[in-house]
């Protein structure tokens, strides 16, 4: 990867987080070039064995803490605290998704930070925000889901409020928190003051739906689907999508389908209508979709310039030929010995560095911290330092 990829180089990082938000976060300063140092408890990043993965590390904690490197400290012991300090004071960015609180309680919340590095960036990030009544409450990614407003829109044919089974907002929550630290660090670094950016999951989740709450503020309801008969349909052999943006893509639907009456049907005349009369519409396309395969219906309807395609699992996908002319996912190490295919960063080339083992790198993250070779020693026989590299 050459230097003009990595314009964070030079760039220090200390994450304190786990999970998937604010090591996210982390990951992305990685992937730009950033040092990003890990602190762990003894136990490890909960993340870590979370899923299926390789040698032991979930496929979550390897994608989402690639690049970084290690330091196991139990952050309850003697001189701990102290460590923490002083590597703060020597990074630019520290990332912490502790509850509102407990940071402070522990002596490395903002305040501490900002004495020991009046130069620092911290992204705060947690579940509802910094203040307010809900603010030392846990929060999940299914909840921000819920509390947010997310659910209420999705609800498929069922009418059901469902959760995207994936960790979504935790995910968009790393990429406002990483776009808000670069932001807090562009222009004159004579010029910056010590910043907390308040990074929050409900908060997140509201802001990929801004146009969505704005057209609740307006209606005083639930927005109607603003495009039926957008969705999936089964064919006689697998599942297909296909949407519409503009009227006259209803005209070429019907075509596809062979079924020109229904253009002319006033039920199905606008976006309102058939908004109004979905049930039925998507009923009468049901039967006629069951009738051919995936591929018979997405020749037809992209033929017709119609918006279609397949309903991909992650294997289709990676094995697309257009996924593979754009290295979407291509294949390289994720632990030393085991090569995966990764998911490539839009915009970016591929991240070659490995997920940390817990405590890879201690002994070098406590010399930078200034801690000599003796209590290196004392820390990791009294447990409070774990390296992977101990004997």
């Amino acid at each position: 990867m050459s230097e003009k990829t990595l314009p964070l180089k030079g760039l220090r990082v200390l994450d304190m987080s786990q999970g998937v938000a604010g090591p996210h976060c982390g990951a992305l300063f990685a992937e730009y070039g950033a040092e990003v140092l890990k602190i762990e408890p003894p136990s490890g990043d909960w993340m870590r064995i979370l899923g299926a993965g390789y040698d032991g590390l979930s496929g979550s904690f390897i994608y989402y803490n690639r690049g970084k490197k290690s330091l196991c400290l139990d952050l309850k012991s003697e001189g701990a605290i102290d460590i923490v300090l002083k590597l703060a004071a020597a990074s630019d960015v520290v990332i912490d998704n502790n509850r509102p609180g407990v940071s402070d309680r522990l002596g490395i919340g903002f305040e501490a930070l900002k004495k020991a590095n009046p130069k620092v960036i911290l992204v705060a990030v947690s579940g509802f925000g910094l203040t307010g009544p809900d603010a030392k409450r846990p929060l999940s990614d299914t909840i921000a889901q819920a509390l947010s407003g997310f659910m209420s829109i999705n609800t498929g044919r069922a009418g059901v409020p469902a959760k995207v089974d994936m960790t979504l907002i935790d995910c968009l929550t790393g990429l406002y928190g990483f776009q808000a630290a670069t932001m807090a660090l562009w222009g004159d670094p004579a010029k910056r003051q010590a910043q907390c950016l308040d990074i929050s999951l409900v908060q997140c989740a509201a802001a990929i739906q801004g146009a969505k709450v704005l057209e609740y503020s307006v209606s005083g309801k639930i927005p109607d689907k603003i495009n039926a008969p957008a969705g999936s349909y089964k064919a006689s052999d697998g599942w297909l999508a296909m949407t519409l943006v503009r009227e006259t893509c209803w005209q070429r639907i019907c075509k596809a389908l062979d079924r020109d009456d229904l253009a002319n049907d006033p039920r199905f005349a606008t976006f309102n209508d058939r908004a109004r009369n979905a049930d039925e519409l998507t009923g009468i396309i049901d039967a006629i979709i069951a009738t051919r395969t995936v591929a018979d219906w997405v020749e037809r309807l992209l033929a017709n310039q119609v918006l279609a395609g397949p309903i991909n699992d992650y294997g289709d996908w990676m094995a697309s030929p257009q996924t593979q002319a754009i290295e979407g996912a291509a294949e390289i190490n994720v632990t030393p010995d085991i090569k995966a295919p990764v998911v490539r960063t839009p915009g970016h080339g591929h991240h070659t560095d490995l997920a940390p083992r817990l405590g890879e790198h201690s002994r070098d993250i406590l010399h930078l911290a200034g801690a000599g070779n003796e209590a290196i020693e004392t820390m990791l026989a009294s447990g409070a330092v774990i390296s992977h590299n101990a004997a």
